[in-house]
């Protein structure tokens, strides 16, 4: 048998399986050595294939897809160091459990470690940051062959979804010629159609971990005993079901600090006790210390929140790995987070004055951040709650790191929203590309800082692939203004902090989006951002909305409120 028909085969099985276990995305990135792969995904028919040139932005194209649909996405690409611009997006994933499956073309064993051109050691490359690696071998005859490539193909996307999901990896050597080839002898027409008869839908289910029915029976039971407790969220995935953490808020009656990521700060909340200014609450002490803290998720990014609440037992409900970042808390339980949330039975004794309380705190906080807004013009408080506000509902909204993500919990409540944040690995990339992977799902809000959309510029070529609406709203405050509140601006020389932590990339982002073809304006008021951003997620595609605000908004407006409060 020729190496052509056989590897021919090989990667329409591999394909092939691909799509029989529900993979209907995947994201392309030209090159040679990944010519038998890429033609039979284009011969089968049953897949979305985005082709992006640059393996990076292909990468957080495919992790946005994933995050904003929950589907199992591939990626496809060529040998040498392809592979490697691949791994800041898979860090993200693995962090924040998104599934992908990493396909990365590789020279053949006799070409390794001899210098041959485009050949790297992709053994073990991504490290700890992908749940499997798999080595499919190079392309051999043989129904046990087959057989074996058919089963290595379904584990890793078995492994991929859970029960901590995350990114996996397949290694496929390929020998050429790499052109699809017809089988043309006997033996090659009948492994052809030995491959044929392995076909056929395959069902490969997302398992969750299931919590200890003990840890929950004794949380259950601290809740019905302490009636002063509060409920703090952080980071969920975009699918979480939001239900079952407010019907506890409900029936507890403990006050909710829910961060914008938690998917519980956008949702209906009657009768919930809600405090989405808390970290203006903590920050100037203006509430009761809890005696039980439950937190759901990942760690809360509130300035104000680590070391609250030093003396409150912690308990904390968390979907596949150990989330303790502090190293305080009481029990730490593992499992799917919704389902424990509904098996908390039990009747609590609430505690009315206590949450009356964190509400009178909540109202002040409320009105000291409008007061402080209104004090310093042209700043991100403002900026974002035009922004938000004229996002339709069910919009999809992505926050950048850093400061968007911060001010947004200072100011922005209410309506019906998903909140995309790039929280895993936490960094300021891939934010253009992912978000636009996520329209996919729908119309995008895309809020980021100038620093982060300088370092996503190339992906605005990929924005031009958006399948609905995609705002961006690009805050421009002159650098990494997230770094004025910290240590380092009052220890560093000033020369020496501007030019190493502001780092303002001084870019034109209306300028750059004209040359690369994408739409763009520059809105200055609160009213042009927010009349640009409805315009933007009624018309098809990209647009990009540049939003110059202060230099020191963000921190003047907290600064003033934090005042104001602890001055009353």
């Amino acid at each position: 048998m020729t190496t052509g028909a056989v590897q021919t085969i090989w990667a329409e099985l591999l394909v092939g399986t691909l799509a029989d276990a529900g993979v209907t995305t995947c994201v392309i990135s030209p090159g040679s050595r990944s010519t038998p792969l890429v033609s039979a995904l284009a011969a089968d028919g049953r897949f979305a294939l985005p082709t992006i040139v640059d393996e990076r932005a292909a990468a957080f194209y495919a992790l946005g897809v994933a995050r904003a649909t929950g589907a199992t996405v591939a990626l496809v690409c060529t040998s040498g160091s392809a592979a490697a611009h691949y791994y800041p997006a898979l860090v993200e994933a693995s962090q924040a459990d998104v599934p992908l499956v990493a396909i990365t073309s590789d020279r053949p064993p006799e070409l390794q470690h001899c210098g041959a051109s485009q050949t790297i050691d992709q053994v073990g490359m991504y490290g700890s940051f992908v749940r499997a690696a798999f080595d499919v071998g190079a392309p051999v005859g043989g129904e046990h062959a087959l057989r074996a490539l058919r089963r290595t193909v379904v584990q890793a996307i078995a492994a991929a979804r859970g029960p901590r999901p995350g990114p996996v990896q397949l290694e496929v050597p390929l020998r050429k010629p790499l052109e699809p080839a017809v089988p043309s002898t006997d033996d090659e027409r009948a492994l052809a159609a030995f491959a044929r008869e392995l076909r056929g839908a395959i069902r490969i289910p997302s398992p969750k971990l299931v919590a200890d029915p003990e840890a929950v029976a004794a949380l259950a039971a601290r809740i019905a005993d302490e009636p002063r407790g509060v409920i703090v969220a952080g980071a969920m995935p975009v699918g979480f079901s939001h239900a079952t953490a407010l019907e506890l808020a409900r029936r507890t009656g403990y006050p909710l600090l829910a961060e914008a990521s938690s998917q519980l700060r956008f949702a209906p909340r009657d009768g919930v006790a809600a405090i989405d200014r808390f970290d203006l609450v903590l920050a100037a002490k203006l509430a009761p210390e809890p005696a039980l803290v439950i937190r759901l998720g990942a760690e809360p990014v509130a300035a104000a929140w680590p070391g609250a609440f030093p003396a409150a037992e912690r308990w904390i409900l968390a979907e596949a790995e150990w989330l303790d970042p502090d190293s305080r808390a009481a029990n730490v339980i593992v499992g799917d987070v919704a389902a424990t949330l509904q098996a908390l039975h039990g009747e609590p004794r609430a505690d009315r004055a206590f949450a009356r309380a964190w509400l009178d705190a909540e109202h002040r906080a409320a009105a000291a951040i409008e007061h402080a807004s209104a004090l310093h013009p042209k700043n991100e408080v403002d900026a974002l709650r035009a922004a938000l506000g004229a996002t339709p509902p069910g919009t999809l909204v992505q926050l950048g790191n850093s400061l968007p993500i911060r001010v947004v919990d200072h100011a922005c409540t209410g309506g019906d929203r998903r909140v995309i944040s790039q929280r895993g690995a936490a960094g300021i990339d891939g934010h253009v590309a992912s978000a636009t992977g996520a329209t996919s799902a729908g119309p995008v809000l895309l809020v980021i800082g100038d620093v982060a959309f300088a370092h996503d510029l190339g992906a605005l070529l990929v924005a031009r692939q958006a399948h609905a609406p995609l705002a961006i709203v690009v805050i421009d405050n002159a650098g990494g203004r997230i770094f004025g509140g910290l240590p380092v601006a009052a220890h560093a020389p000033a020369d020496s902090f501007e030019r190493h932590w502001l780092a303002a990339p001084g870019v034109d982002p209306v300028a750059v989006a004209a040359a690369l073809g994408v739409r763009a304006t520059r809105a200055e008021a609160p009213s042009a951002i927010a009349s640009a951003v409805a315009a933007a997620l009624a018309t098809p595609g990209p647009t990009i909305i540049h939003a110059p605000v202060s230099p020191t908004g963000a921190r003047d407006v907290r600064a003033s409120a934090l005042h104001a409060l602890r001055s009353s």
